[in-house]
């Protein structure tokens, strides 16, 4: 049941001035997040045979998510139910050479009571939308159901064409249905309404391993995403109802890489990949929006990038090491702001790397983490962006009692040095580079204490 206190964003001089000062209309509009959810699930399985490796296996699962969310445009509740499950058979058979046959379907729905009122904190004298003062919700301002079901047969099958080669190649149908029922009648429209958005998605890959040493993999797939519920239901036009204009996003991904492991001590893995979107989901503000973020299709971007990632055991102490170079850029993309073909996705780093070293000492253990980011950029534009950063962590930890009940505490020290950065952003925040509210200051140094107790081992 968290509770978390919003304290927006801030424009770039704001930043540069005191990172820790929060969005004033976020402190007087009280914007916070309070959440209540539950969530349970069954899932069985059992082989199809004593000596079959083949197996059947199925889930359910259903919950319960209640959202109390005051921001700076208004106040939203939102009272969620959710159920769902799936089920798959595998069964292996020999047809010139040996198959792994895997079919299945998942199945969802998902049912939203979504409420707005005016936000008025801060309000000091009576208006229509806040007739009866102190009161944090004035005037009803939406009131609708949102239902979401969705159905996804998939076939997948994994053929052994040689030893040490293994090739696969699948299918999955989706089929999603977002519906609206609007019951705020009184503004004089019904705003309900009804979308449903379908995809088929192939992928294939192939393996080939070198024992011992390693194996090189290929995979190639399409990918289909939809927006969500609130992103359908956020129009910038002020309207209820679902956005007809908003598409879901399709891509179609290849990676190839090869992963291994060298004397026993060290494993790495090495992807190289790209993707072409079609109808990727932008975000974006309006002025006067009061920070409401909406969504947009690019017409088309391309994603290029390299994983590299390797681990080292080397007696008490083990290292981490990974990094990421990201070549993301839109293709063709004309938006009222403009047109951005050649300019890169804001929002995400080109260069990222991270490291960790671990040194245990029977029960007890020191990390010590470091991560890096390069610049990235706030908007479609690439007018600003914000600044490359570095930071550190470091935990200790271990087993203080080794007889029942045991205790293990941890202590987290993360940001270590205090370094002043932007976490996050808000992408294509409203305003010229110089007024728009986009960055979002991370934690300065943050300690964190644990201990778990155990009664069995």
């Amino acid at each position: 049941m968290p509770t978390a206190e919003n304290p927006g964003a801030l424009t770039r001089a704001q930043l540069d001035a005191d990172p820790r000062l929060p969005d004033s209309a976020s402190v007087r509009k009280r914007a916070r997040k309070a959440v209540r959810q539950l969530q349970v699930g069954l899932s069985a399985s059992r082989p199809l045979g004593q000596r079959s490796p083949g197996e059947m296996f199925a889930n359910v699962y259903g919950g319960t998510r209640d959202l109390f969310n005051p921001l700076t445009f208004a106040v939203v509740d939102v009272g969620r139910t959710q159920f769902g499950g799936g089920a798959r058979v595998t069964a292996p058979f020999r047809v010139i050479t040996r198959h792994r046959l895997t079919v299945g379907v998942d199945a969802a729905r998902q049912n939203d009571l979504r409420r707005n009122w005016a936000n008025c904190n801060a309000v000091f004298t009576a208006t229509p939308s806040c007739p009866a003062l102190p009161a944090e919700k004035g005037v009803l301002q939406l009131h609708q159901r949102e239902i979401v079901s969705s159905l996804g047969p998939y076939l997948r099958d994994e053929l052994q064409l040689a030893p040490g080669l293994l090739v696969s190649g699948g299918v999955r149908a989706d089929v999603v249905k977002f519906e609206v029922r609007d019951a705020f009648l009184t503004d004089g429209r019904d705003d309900s309404g009804a979308r449903t958005l379908r995809a088929v998605s192939p992928m294939a890959g192939a393996v080939l391993r070198f024992a011992p040493f390693g194996a090189l993999y290929f995979n190639t797939g399409s990918a289909f995403e939809t927006p969500t519920t609130t992103e359908l239901g956020n129009q910038p036009n002020g309207n209820a109802g679902l956005n007809q204009d908003l598409k879901p996003q399709f891509s179609t991904t290849y990676e190839t890489g090869f992963r291994g492991a060298l004397l026993s001590r060290v494993q790495f893995d090495v992807a190289l990949y790209a993707a072409a979107v079609r109808d990727e989901l932008i975000p974006f503000e309006i002025p006067g929006g009061n920070g409401r973020t909406y969504f947009r299709n690019a017409g088309r971007t391309q994603r290029r990038g390299v994983e590299v990632e390797m681990e080292v055991n080397a007696g008490p102490v083990s290292l981490e090491t990974s990094y990421t170079f990201s070549h993301f850029r839109f293709r063709d993309f004309t938006s009222p702001s403009g047109r951005f073909a050649g300019n890169v996705i804001p929002g995400i780093p080109e260069h990222q790397a991270q490291g960790g070293a671990t040194w245990r000492s029977g029960s007890y253990f020191v990390t010590v983490e470091a991560l890096t980011k390069s610049a990235l950029f706030v908007d479609d534009a690439n007018t600003a962006r914000t600044d490359a950063f570095a930071t550190f962590n470091a935990r200790v930890g271990g087993i203080a009692l080794g007889r029942l009940p045991w205790l293990s505490p941890v202590v987290s020290v993360q940001n270590l040095l205090d370094k002043k950065y932007v976490g996050s952003v808000a992408v294509n925040a409203a305003g010229t580079p110089a007024t728009a509210k986009a960055y979002e200051p991370a934690p300065g140094r943050t300690v964190f204490v644990g201990l778990t107790v155990g009664a069995g081992r």
